[in-house]
């Protein structure tokens, strides 16, 4: 788990100072190293190192140790340079520092992730005749590429975001992993340059950077609270490469069209293998996948830990765990870290301490406070390079805190498994509206009177939502638009100056909401994951700390897709597999809870009871930082939630937190006159 950079000079020349400023900026990301590869116009390769490249890698003997003092060549003009900060996780010796090469310094690779089935893809390689001078996964990935070419990242099982570059044929490839779960964002420079980073705050050490709104992408957020639902970013020109996605060209054939974005190809998509076999063939299969990918995922040198909210998804995880411990014979006790409040009503400390009582772990607790909330969102909003959307970013930043302060460096967490388990009874309206359509009244009867455990619902919901359902996708997301809270939001942002329009996100996404499968994929690669796994990341790296998610494994992802969908949520009963599958390793009350609430703050009690007044203070200070962006009809807005006249909702953090973004890295309105290609 690291940071990368990367400089292409289109036009130009680089500045070994840029590469080392976009370093230095996610020094975070890896604080065990630090390395650089450049290559000037008479294509001589410079390989470098910095303050932080330990005296042990200067002094190691791989193909691709540091030669040059990267300070000693601030009189150089490169054409290329790739630049890399280490958190060393898989092989902690010399031979683990990056950028590495391979076949006589051909390829040159940066890299973010951890491959976690290395060990299995490196006995095939070395079948077919290749050799290594590592331990380490990022050598398996460069073997790979060598010698399967793109077709390497079908083989791969992990989490990645990686550049290679290929000395001979001047071409770049550019990957990351199935889902996204590490970023990799570009910027084209005013002066041509392709810039890549693992986070945003890289580019502000270009020269030219200039932080300017992207209206739409800033609109989805105000209004319909979405972020990452597309390549773009809140900073115009600023993309990001999807998750399952790859590009590779020649380095002179970067091109960017009109909104600089380059022509990138999706290489993942989720299989289609209807699954015939019963419900407990079903419950055992997905028993073992997530078995597999638990102890696939257990592959470290370094102390391990896990988050646990006290949900069936992080409890399952840790049980699992403990489990692979104690058939390893190992002594050492899993520590644990969750997040709690001292208001009994949104508290999980009796969930959490379920978990506590049936397994033998550590368990560390931490409990964020609302005095603590404005002393950290300065940093949280830097680290987090966009607006979040609630206070589970908040809460997450200090879990990871506390995984740090007990010298943990990987921490396992439940990311994923609701979106597309069903989790927060997300399919039920799709099977409704699906049993509605095929006349089955009875069942829809049977599954009203069940999820009524869950959540009270009405026929005149469902038929409504039915109605609804068959309509036009255009024309259902325009309707509803004009109802409920979306009609009232949309009043508190002036679109005239944000310069966007009133449109729904969800017409530019390509998977409807209407049925299971759809909703899967919506929740997979557009809407919720992209942004749960964006603060994971940062907050995790934040505390230089690798964040693993063995939900996401794509196996276990691919097999639930494919089950049928009375598998997953049946007579009110959410995540049946799940629950069936892993009723041997959980405690019954964590099997059978129906009111998860996870890491959540008592945000209602701090903004209604607590101090109204703080939070009202930070919306007049939006307005003001806005100008003009955020309507004062915000604060009317605010009032009438705080004296309950209308539901409580996020809208008034959103408000605030696009202020402090703003603010934070001093974000320009106006678009710039000329090309910033």
């Amino acid at each position: 788990m690291c940071g990368v950079a990367v400089i292409i000079s289109r036009t130009s020349t680089i500045k070994t100072s840029h590469i080392i400023g976009m370093l230095n900026l996610i020094k975070h990301r890896g604080p065990d190293g630090e390395g650089y590869v450049l290559i000037d116009l008479d294509e001589l390769v410079y390989n470098a190192g910095g303050d932080d490249t330990s005296e042990e890698v200067w002094a190691g003997k791989s193909p691709y140790q540091p030669i040059f003092k990267i300070q000693n060549l601030k009189d150089k003009l490169f054409r290329i340079a790739l630049g890399h900060r280490r958190l060393s996780i898989i092989d902690l010796s010399v031979f683990g520092h990056l950028p590495m090469c391979a076949v006589e310094q051909r390829y040159w690779i940066t890299y973010n992730g951890e491959i976690y089935n290395y060990i299995e893809l490196r006995e095939e390689l070395e079948a077919l005749g290749y050799t290594f001078h590592s331990a380490t996964d990022t050598e398996v990935i460069l073997m790979a590429y060598q010698h399967w070419g793109v077709e390497c990242q079908e083989r791969f099982n992990g989490m990645w975001a990686f550049v290679i570059y290929d000395r001979i044929t001047d071409e770049i490839f550019m990957s990351r992993d199935r889902f996204g779960i590490k970023p990799l964002y570009y910027w084209f420079s005013p002066e041509g340059n392709f810039c890549v980073g693992s986070e945003i705050k890289q580019f502000t050490a270009i020269s030219g950077w200039q932080a300017r709104i992207n209206p739409q992408r800033c609109y989805d957020y105000l209004v319909y609270s979405y972020t990452d639902h597309t390549d773009e970013t809140m900073f115009l020109g600023v993309n990001q490469l999807p998750g399952g996605c790859y590009f590779k060209v020649s380095c002179k054939d970067i091109n960017p069209d009109s909104r600089g974005k380059i022509d990138w190809v999706k290489w993942y998509e989720l299989k289609e293998e209807k699954y015939q076999d019963s419900f407990e063939n079903a419950s055992l299969e997905f028993k073992n996948l997530f078995k597999k990918a638990v102890k696939l995922q257990l592959r470290s040198d370094v102390a391990i830990g896990s988050s646990l909210s006290g949900g069936i998804d992080s409890s399952a995880i840790v049980c699992q765990i403990v489990q692979e411990l104690e058939e390893e014979n190992s002594e050492n006790l899993l520590k644990t870290f969750s997040s709690r409040t001292y208001d009994s009503r949104f508290d999980e400390g009796k969930w959490i301490n379920a978990v506590v009582d049936f397994v033998k772990i550590d368990s560390h607790v931490v409990y964020p406070k609302l005095e603590d909330l404005f002393k950290v969102t300065h940093e949280l909003i830097w680290h987090q390079d966009e607006p979040y959307q609630s206070q589970s970013a908040f809460l997450g930043f200090h879990v990871f805190e506390l995984a740090k302060q007990k010298e943990v460096k990987v921490v396992f967490s439940g990311q994923g498994a609701d979106e597309y388990l069903g989790g927060y009874n997300q399919f039920t309206s799709a099977r409704f509206n699906k049993l509605l359509g095929s006349f089955k009244w009875r069942e829809i009867g049977k599954e009203v009177i069940h999820s009524g455990e869950y959540t009270k619902y009405k026929y005149s919901t469902i038929m409504k939502n039915f109605i609804i359902s068959r309509l036009p996708k255009k024309i259902r997301a325009r309707i509803i638009t004009k109802v409920g809270s979306y009609k009232e939001i949309k009043k508190l942002v002036n679109v005239e100056i944000l310069k966007s329009v009133h449109i729904n996100p969800n017409e530019i996404i390509p998977e409807k909401l209407d049925t299971v499968k759809n909703i899967s994929k919506h929740l997979l690669f557009y809407s919720t994951l992209p942004k749960y796994l964006r603060w994971e990341d940062r907050n995790s790296m934040a505390h230089s700390i690798e964040a693993r998610v063995p939900f996401l494994d794509h196996e276990l992802v691919e097999f639930c897709y494919n089950l049928p969908e009375e598998y997953l949520d049946f007579n009110g009963e959410t995540k049946r597999t799940q629950r069936s599958g892993l009723k041997d390793i959980l405690p019954k009350g964590i099997l059978d809870r129906k009111d998860k609430m996870g890491f959540i703050t008592p945000e209602q009690k701090w903004v209604i009871e607590d101090n109204p007044g703080l939070f009202r203070n930070k919306i007049i200070e939006a307005i003001e930082i806005t100008k003009g962006i955020i309507q004062p009809e915000a604060l009317l807005y605010f009032d009438k939630i705080v004296l309950k006249e209308i539901p409580f909702d996020y809208t008034y953090w959103r408000i605030i937190l696009f202020a402090e973004w703003m603010k934070c890295f001093n974000i320009s309105i106006e678009e710039r006159s000329s090309s910033h290609m």
